[in-house]
């Protein structure tokens, strides 16, 4: 299957690692022609973890918070973006929509992420890592609505999530729980489960692990 699109994906952490965009329900994949990827990290804590990277970094204006971005092998990625503050996807998606010269509406059709973790994780018990997971997916949700209102988008957001339902980060249960306190008026989980490669945190070893596929559709 063929389709030219836009998509963004949030929550990007190493370039070898970054979620697989045109992946979708049913084991299809689709062409993604214009691809907006954000970065928690800001440029330099990226760049650091990316040396073998060659970015030519800018400085996006048109928005209320001014962000550095770069083009990777023609796609967009901006740096500094948290994806719990709308105004964050804003501006990245300004950005996206001016150098690709189309509506910023198309990076909020369909959006990704893989394996969303609070900060400061490895200082937390169990039980108050989910509960800080489940508070992080439904501020993410929320953040995408109203990116999407300040963009005078309307349509639905399809949200899709990488994420084991066994993960003891966050459990299929309590995922849903979160998605759907964000917006989400239904969540599915695909039946074919995705490889996705994953590495550590510090980049010195990956392994490719099967996962599963959810869709969360945000009403506007």
């Amino acid at each position: 299957m063929t389709i030219q699109s836009g998509v963004t994906s949030l929550a990007e952490g190493q370039y070898e690692f970054k979620a697989d965009v045109n992946f979708i329900f049913g084991k299809q994949r689709i062409e993604r022609t214009h691809v907006l990827r954000t970065a928690f990290h800001s440029l330099a804590e990226w760049k650091a973890r990316n040396p073998h990277i060659g970015l030519s970094p800018f400085k996006g204006q048109n928005s209320a918070v001014a962000k550095y971005a770069s083009i990777i092998d023609g796609e967009v990625w901006v740096f500094g973006v948290n994806a719990t503050q709308a105004q964050d996807i804003v501006a990245a998606v300004k950005i996206a929509s001016s150098h690709y010269k189309v509506k910023p509406s198309i990076f909020l059709q369909d959006i990704y992420t893989k394996n969303l973790n609070a900060e400061l994780e490895n200082k937390m018990a169990n039980e108050a890592l989910i509960r800080a997971n489940i508070g992080l997916y439904t501020e993410v949700c929320e953040a995408l609505i109203g990116a999407a209102k300040q963009l005078g988008v309307s349509h639905q957001l399809n949200f899709y999530v990488f994420s084991n339902n066994n993960n003891p980060k966050i459990l299929r249960n309590n995922l849903v729980k979160a998605l759907k306190a964000g917006g989400a008026e239904s969540v599915e989980t695909d039946k074919h489960r995705p490889r996705v490669t994953v590495g550590d945190n510090l980049g010195r070893r990956s392994i490719e692990q099967l996962t599963h596929f959810h869709l969360a559709k945000l009403k506007v």
